[in-house]
């Protein structure tokens, strides 16, 4: 894809303070790198756009972040979303997602990725079953994202996807220009004991890697826990 240079000039919200925002402001960006933000005739002094998006009603600012992703499931919207959620994960959920193949994440994730882009939402924090594929929809569209392989330590391929977590780190952890991470992924305390926790923690000190766990989801979960 040809690399051009673009102005965009509307409104324009940097994040950088909390009184720092443009009514009338413009983003000057240069061969896919932003160049500068800031008001408009903020851009330096002899460069020319090659494109000017400008619309008084436009809102530029920096990507969302979805902190909380499986975003496979996507293909499994509003299936059993009215059941508790031990029911809807033992009865619902864990059947469905074992007839779920690599190739259906894959298409799954890059459905999800192009709905948040369409919301403003550029990076996501995501856990699931083939992640490997998953990285390649975030490679091939372009978003960023925070993966881990989903793991449940009481299930039989507790020790398998624990091994596969450790081999996404090798494999995926700053690629696409640092636009992937990789972490850890225990499901939950109800579904990792506390000797495999132990293991988690081993192999996240040896990457120095961050861990991706749901905890206290529930009233119930807590008692349980206690």
């Amino acid at each position: 894809m040809e690399k051009k240079k673009i102005l965009f000039r509307g409104m324009v919200l940097p994040m950088t303070g909390a009184e720092t925002f443009y009514t009338q402001g413009e983003v000057a960006i240069d061969n896919g790198k932003i160049l500068s933000v800031g008001p408009q005739g903020s851009a330096p002094e002899g460069w020319t756009p090659d494109i000017v998006y400008a619309n008084p009603d436009f809102l530029a600012m920096p990507g969302l972040v979805n902190g909380h992703t499986h975003a496979a499931m996507t293909l499994l919207r509003s299936y059993a979303d009215d059941l508790p959620l031990m029911e809807w994960l033992e009865t619902k959920i864990w059947p469905f997602e074992a007839k779920l193949t690599h190739e259906d994440i894959y298409w799954g994730t890059k459905l999800c990725i192009v709905e948040m882009l369409l919301s403003g939402t550029t990076t996501m924090v995501d856990m699931y079953d083939g992640m490997d594929r998953v990285a390649e929809a975030v490679e091939e569209i372009g978003s960023r994202a925070v993966l881990s392989r989903g793991l449940i330590g009481s299930a039989p391929n507790g020790a398998t996807a624990l091994a596969e977590n450790e081999a996404l780190l090798k494999m995926w952890h700053g690629k696409a220009n640092g636009r992937i991470q990789v972490r850890l992924g225990p499901h939950a305390p109800y579904t990792c004991p506390p000797e495999y926790l132990r293991k988690v923690m081993d192999i996240a000190a040896k990457y120095n890697a961050g861990i991706n766990i749901h905890l206290a989801e529930t009233k119930g979960e807590v008692d349980d826990i206690r």
